[in-house]
């Protein structure tokens, strides 16, 4: 991440409280890198590696994805961006050495070039803001009102600092606009929860994120095998507990009277005042568990709040 960048960040009051639905907001998402995929091949290529439908896709309408390894288990979760003649691939920046380092090795001879952008390029998420569009815009998959900033430093530094002038929002950091990937159902991935899941265990086939008739690519089969016969025994769920402590992604879920029983993984978690709320992939058994509770050391009891 640039120097600049993370310099103005620290002027900045960050709140780490997710807004509610009505509320204005601004959030620089630090979690995040983009990793620029170009060249005359790009599009050939990532249609053949990705779960989304490269080529269907038009220029500035983002889209979710998935990049799967060949045994149909996810490695990462993206936004993808079209931008003329490239590709934006927006992942969590834990993993985007990791994707880059797989993908490089299906090149072969194609024209393609992987370049990490995180240097180069700036995220900010903005929710419930009027806007005028402007070519650095993009919606936001899945969340309504909700819009991507992508720019160099300075331009991501003059539209903040713009947008805080003139209008009243809350500044908000990564924990808090996590809280509307979750209540948006956006399943981002961690070294802790990479290659554990077929994509439908994360609800990207709700999501739009899996095309089942463009064809092949890395773990189509076991993605497909899935869809048409019907065999995904997992889910993903929203939920909440009252854990004071901070929860990781790949923590167990279990019911307290069964704790030897692996029920399910937590994805994502982001800590408020009162309560933390979480992404789970749960077991089908698991929504009729009267006890559910975290594999932490304090064996927190969890709520589903959606199922």
């Amino acid at each position: 991440m640039h120097a600049d960048w993370l310099t103005y960040l620290k002027t900045l009051n960050l709140s780490s409280h997710t807004p509610t639905i009505n509320q204005a907001a601004l959030a620089p998402l630090t979690h995040l890198s983009v990793l620029a995929v170009s060249g005359s091949d790009a599009a050939t290529f990532l249609q053949g590696q990705t779960t989304c439908d490269i080529k269907a896709l038009l220029d500035g309408q983002p889209r979710l994805g998935a990049y799967c390894n060949a045994k149909g288990r996810t490695i990462s979760t993206f936004i993808v961006i079209k931008q003329q003649d490239r590709f934006l691939l927006i992942l969590t920046d834990a993993l985007l050495d990791t994707v880059r380092k797989k993908l490089q090795m299906y090149i072969l001879r194609s024209d393609v070039q992987l370049t990490d952008q995180s240097d180069e390029l700036c995220l900010i998420g903005v929710h419930n803001v009027e806007l005028k569009a402007q070519d650095n815009l993009y919606p936001y998959p899945q969340l309504d009102h909700g819009w991507l900033f992508i720019g160099s430093p300075e331009q991501a530094r003059i539209f903040s600092t713009q947008l805080i002038q003139q209008q009243e929002v809350s500044v908000l950091d990564e924990n808090a606009w996590l809280g509307l990937d979750i209540q948006a159902g956006i399943p981002w991935l961690f070294k802790e929860t990479t290659e554990s899941f077929v994509p439908q265990m994360l609800n990207l086939d709700k999501l739009n994120a899996i095309s089942f008739d463009k064809g092949c690519y890395t773990g189509q089969e076991i993605v497909a095998r899935t869809h048409y016969l019907g065999k995904n025994n997992r889910a993903m769920y929203q939920a909440s507990c009252t854990a004071e402590a901070e929860i990781t992604p790949g923590c167990g879920v279990s019911d307290a009277t069964e704790i030897e029983n692996q029920l399910g993984t937590v994805i994502l978690a982001t800590q408020q005042e009162s309560a933390s709320q979480l992404l789970l992939v749960l077991k089908d058994q698991a929504i009729d568990a009267k006890n559910l509770q975290l594999d932490n050391q304090n064996h927190d009891k969890i709520t589903l709040e959606r199922v």
